[in-house]
């Protein structure tokens, strides 16, 4: 039977019950005061739903123009003005949405626990066509004109048509026994679908048959137990020109050549999460929370900042030529890529608890709805001068940089 699991940081080196004592010891380590280059003041706040819901999942917000498109795992999906946070529509689905959103063409795109891929209107919200690929998404859906490409956890890839939601071709990557729950977000390149998946590969597809055009291996399974050869693909596939960067859970990062599929350079590491490209370097969040810089070319470390170790620390993205991370307490982390100095923070703060009456009564309890959960998971979204974040419990913040 094969299993999926969500391995947390504090958990997944722990092989003897000596190996356990020594990381339950180590813990997160507590934030150290910083000095402030960069300021990030909040805009507006909002809460949508029950947040990520209990399943783990990482409902990625969505900006089109001037909007940002939002979900929860309870089913709802909002459109709100990104200058202030104004309700423009809110339509509620009877499902427990999984992956969210992808905004194209007019269309969004999320899907369901139950394998439901759902076309909505960004116009009004309502649905359009819905697919059920008969497997829960946990990655959020890739568009390029007509072709919709996402991963299930049962390690398949699937095409659909954007039009309708009629499947075009699936690829099989022959899921290992165990796995981290979670899927890389595949992504279109000249012709071909790029995947990483839990088997520790990287494959090119042709876009019109499917077919494999090219594989790499990023980690060998290796050790005697099932968690000591995990070497899942789950983050983020970056394409710098005709180069691939990618990294696994106790693999590589590594460079492939996209003109024939071979490898350029590896260098042995371990991520949670995909790597970012600056400055000539190759910026990645190791599973123990290291930031790293590792120079492009000669796969050199430039820098490590280590004084986030062990925070649950989300993908980072660029914003305002900094790294940006969010951590388990709900920090935000603004990092210089320069020599990794943190030289920014900011943290937020959970929203009122909302009570309603309830029993014969009338008596007021918190809303059961309500997750307390203040931590990040789900990738910072930045554009322009705005920095999206939203919190394992569903509260979103705009914050933009203060000039």
């Amino acid at each position: 039977m094969r299993l999926l699991v969500v391995l947390l940081l504090a958990s997944l080196a722990a092989c003897s019950s000596s190996d356990k004592k020594e990381q339950k010891d180590v813990g997160p380590k507590s934030l150290q005061g910083i000095d402030v280059e960069i300021d990030l003041s909040q805009q507006w706040r909002h809460q949508v739903g029950n947040g990520m819901g209990k399943a783990y999942a990482r409902l990625q917000p969505a900006i089109e123009g001037d909007t940002i498109y939002v979900a929860s795992a309870n089913g709802l999906v909002e459109a709100l003005s990104l200058e202030d946070g104004d309700v423009q529509w809110s339509q509620k689905f009877d499902a427990e949405i999984t992956a969210a959103i992808t905004v194209a063409g007019g269309k969004g795109y999320l899907a369901t626990a139950n394998g439901e891929v759902i076309a909505i209107s960004i116009a009004d919200g309502k649905e359009i066509w819905r697919k059920n690929i008969k497997s829960e998404v946990l990655s959020v859906p890739v568009v390029e004109g007509n072709n919709i490409a996402l991963q299930t956890v049962d390690g398949k890839l699937h095409l659909l048509d954007a039009q309708d939601g009629k499947s075009r071709w699936s690829y099989d990557s022959n899921l290992p026994n165990l796995s981290l729950r979670g899927t890389s977000q595949p992504i279109f390149h000249g012709g071909t679908v790029i995947a990483g998946f839990a088997s520790g590969k990287v494959v090119g597809l042709n876009t019109e048959s499917g077919m494999v055009l090219w594989q790499e291996r990023i980690g060998i399974p290796a050790g005697r137990s099932e968690l000591e050869r995990l070497v899942d693909v789950d983050g983020r596939l970056l394409v710098k020109d005709d180069t691939l960067f990618v990294a696994g859970y106790q693999g590589h990062v590594m460079a492939i050549d996209l003109r024939n599929g071979k490898a350029m350079w590896k260098r042995e590491a371990s991520s949670y999460h995909g790597p970012l490209n600056g400055l000539g370097n190759i910026y990645l969040v190791s599973a123990d929370d290291h930031i790293l810089a590792i120079d492009d070319q000669s796969t050199n470390e430039v820098w490590s900042q280590v004084d986030l170790e062990a925070r649950q620390l989300s993908e980072p993205v660029l914003f305002a030529n900094h790294i940006a991370v969010t951590d388990f307490e709900g920090y935000i982390h603004l990092i210089k890529q320069l020599d990794g100095t943190i030289v920014g923070r900011d943290q937020l703060v959970r929203p009122p608890v909302p009570w309603v009456r309830t029993g014969s009564y009338g008596i007021k309890h918190p809303s059961r709805q309500f997750d307390y959960d203040d931590g990040i998971r789900t990738r910072l979204l930045a554009q322009d001068d705005y920095l999206v974040a939203i919190s394992n419990s569903g509260y979103l913040s705009v914050f933009k940089l203060d000039k």
